[in-house]
């Protein structure tokens, strides 16, 4: 598991739950997740075993589970949760232009969806408590997209989110905005997820730029609606989608 890269965001995603725990234990953080997992591992198994007449346990699906887990509102009930996990198990399966390309981050869509359907915000609860999510994330992740030629997409993507929020805050407010829980684990876990995250030529470079623009869109056009991080990577998977991965 660890030679492959999804067995390493899982690692970080475990130690950052339970760092969590250790931090604030209650038991919401460990049955939302716990769900999550399980739903999001039962749900993509059977699709596979409905469409291939097998039976495969994804290394994908666990981390699908784990990021609904650790994001979506824990307070929201296990009804949010299964609709989140049941809205990416079927983009991935039935949303793309065949197997492996599907067209949105799978846990962005099952969390920005389910949380607009059950009229949630999305909570970012396990890595928005402190400086400790950040060196988990950073430490675990920055050398796995250093080999995968991906850290320019996360890079990129800090650059144009500090650079936006400049222009509204001095810079001592704004990297503390920047360098946050939340932030790092949409930059250098959500966004450059390798199946919906095009790094041809400009591409690897320009991707992170894409979403931050559609950040600053948001802010711009006062959008409210959904929570803006996952809002402008949807819109950036579907362009990518559109004129870039075609």
């Amino acid at each position: 598991m660890w030679a492959d890269s999804r067995g390493k965001v899982i690692v970080v995603l475990v130690v950052l739950w339970l760092a969590t725990l250790v931090h604030e234990f209650r038991v919401v953080f460990v049955t939302g997740v716990v769900i999550a997992v399980v739903a999001s591992v039962a749900l993509d198994s059977l699709i596979i075993r409905l469409r291939k007449k097998t039976t495969v346990v994804s290394l994908s699906s666990v981390v699908t589970g784990l990021l609904i887990g650790l994001v979506f509102d824990p307070y929201a009930g296990i009804g949010g949760i299964l609709t989140a996990c049941a809205i990416a198990s079927l983009s991935k399966a039935y949303l793309g232009r065949g197997e492996h390309q599907h067209i949105f981050n799978p846990a962005a869509l099952g969390i920005g969806a389910s949380s607009l359907l059950f009229g949630r915000t999305v909570a970012w609860w396990g890595a928005s408590w402190g400086m400790v999510p950040v060196g988990i994330i950073a430490a675990g992740m920055l050398g796995a997209l250093w080999k995968l030629r991906r850290s320019p997409l996360s890079i990129m993507f800090l650059f144009v989110y500090f650079a936006i929020n400049l222009t509204q805050g001095t810079v001592a407010s704004v990297l503390r905005l920047t360098i946050d829980g939340t932030v790092f684990l949409f930059a250098f876990v959500m966004l450059p997820e390798p199946k919906t995250a095009p790094i041809r030529g400009v591409w690897v470079w320009g991707w992170g730029v894409l979403v931050g623009l559609f950040v600053f869109i948001q802010s711009f056009l006062g959008i409210g609606a959904g929570d803006p991080l996952l809002l402008a990577l949807l819109a950036a998977n579907l362009c990518g989608f559109l004129f870039i991965r075609r």
